[in-house]
């Protein structure tokens, strides 16, 4: 698993953990209301126990209930004893009770009916007790506590760890995003430095190749032989190449990645990139005394992609072709145009692939491990980037032996269909 992968994983992983947190912040958020909903019902129902009791020991109160619950007007006392002192004793002794346990909220209260069906019913929020004495209990009616200001005061009593667990959450998911970005122009970075570097290498193979077979056949030139100062140039020459050729080899084998990163589209005249390829070689090819020729069908060649990599795409097939011949290497580059499709075939007079490992060949790094391949310097990669860029440029590529003795390469891809 590459460095890119491994990176992504841990940002999955991440985020994954990220929302599990979220979703038991929240959980713990509700249990943690429900606890505080449970603890303030528990201490209404010891305030009941304890407003009841001293309810009962005042005998001023219990007159006046009993004369409410024998009028039983409505079912509810409220209406008939809201304007009495006693019911404003009532109210005091209630507030001094829940005060006792802790609770210091708004209340209303009252002596309510509970058999008959047209009675006064309790609501969500609404206390009644379970033991006023034997005249609330034989004649049906109970005290009645309702608290319209209960669901603030849950919501108050666990507040602050609700805040920081949104400020916590918000600061973590704040640094994922800002990682996340980091990493996603690091990524770009790394991938762009990557390319460039892919892409210089692999240029600097050929001219680098064609210097060293240029200055070796100036070397055997006799007046350079002959000439101290030239002899002296060309070894610089030839010092400096090797060099240079070692600088390539080793950042091919370091730095190398995949062309993941979008490329700009243009109009490419394939034609005319097989011509310049053919140039390109052409000192390579008559150095082992064999030939390069072009031949077109057609007559239109543009395709759509970005040129510099579609040139480094067919460089690597024609430069295949002429490392794995055994002899004097005889290659063609045919360009056929029909109506939507150009058809690339470059055939060499080389050993070919065998069938099995004709897929294979496109794996990065993977090379045939018969035959003259052992001989042949390289890291596998040529053909996995050709198949990344002609992939890229919405073709297919497709490799055959011929009859003859050599390989077919066969690249297919859309024209550019020109109007008029």
């Amino acid at each position: 698993m590459n460095r890119s992968k491994i990176q992504l994983t841990i940002l999955i992983i991440t985020l994954t953990a990220l929302v599990a947190l979220a979703g038991i912040q929240f959980s713990w958020i509700i249990k943690a209301a429900r606890m505080q909903e449970n603890q303030f019902n528990h201490s209404v129902t010891m305030a009941m126990n304890r407003i009841v009791e001293n309810l009962s020991h005042n005998q001023a109160i219990c007159n006046e209930v009993n004369n409410c619950l024998r009028k039983g007007q409505g079912g509810s006392c409220y209406l008939l004893m809201k304007s009495r002192e006693e019911w404003a004793d009532i109210k005091s002794v209630i507030k001094d009770d829940l005060n006792f346990y802790g609770i210091n909220l708004d209340f209303e209260f009252d002596i309510i009916k509970i058999t008959d069906e047209g009675s006064v019913q309790p609501g969500k929020d609404t206390y009644l007790s379970q033991n006023l004495e034997e005249m609330l209990e034989k004649s049906g009616y109970k005290l009645s506590l309702r608290f319209p200001e209960k669901r603030d005061f849950i919501i108050a009593q666990i507040g602050d760890i609700f805040i920081f667990s949104i400020v916590l959450l918000f600061l973590v998911s704040l640094s994922f995003i800002l990682i996340y970005n980091y990493y996603r122009k690091e990524k770009l970075l790394s991938d762009s430095i990557l390319d460039f570097v892919n892409n210089v290498t692999h240029e600097f193979k050929t001219p680098l190749t064609n210097i060293s077979l240029a200055n070796s056949m100036m070397s055997k030139n006799e007046k350079v032989e002959k000439d101290e100062k030239l002899s002296f140039y060309s070894r610089i020459i030839r010092t400096e190449q090797i060099k240079l050729n070692e600088k390539v080899e080793q950042l091919l084998k370091t730095n190398f990645a995949g062309l993941d990163k979008p490329q700009p589209d243009e109009e490419i005249d394939a034609a005319t990139v097989a011509e310049n390829i053919i140039e390109t070689y052409r000192v390579q090819v008559e150095d082992k005394r064999g030939s390069i020729s072009l031949r077109r069908s057609g007559d239109n060649f543009f395709i759509s992609g970005n040129l510099d990599l579609f040139h480094i795409a067919i460089g690597n097939l024609v430069d295949n072709a002429i490392k794995y011949s055994v002899k004097a290497p005889q290659i063609l580059i045919a360009l056929k145009a029909g109506h939507d499709k150009l058809i690339i075939e470059i055939e060499d007079n080389g050993p070919g692939i065998s069938k099995e490992f004709r897929e294979s060949v496109f794996e990065k790094y993977f090379r045939v491990p018969t035959g003259n391949v052992h001989n042949i310097d390289g890291f596998g990669l040529g053909l996995f980037q050709v198949k990344s860029i002609i992939a890229k440029m919405k073709g297919n590529i497709r490799l055959t032996n011929i009859k003859e003795g050599g390989l077919r390469v066969t690249v297919e891809l859309p024209l550019v269909v020109k109007n008029g």
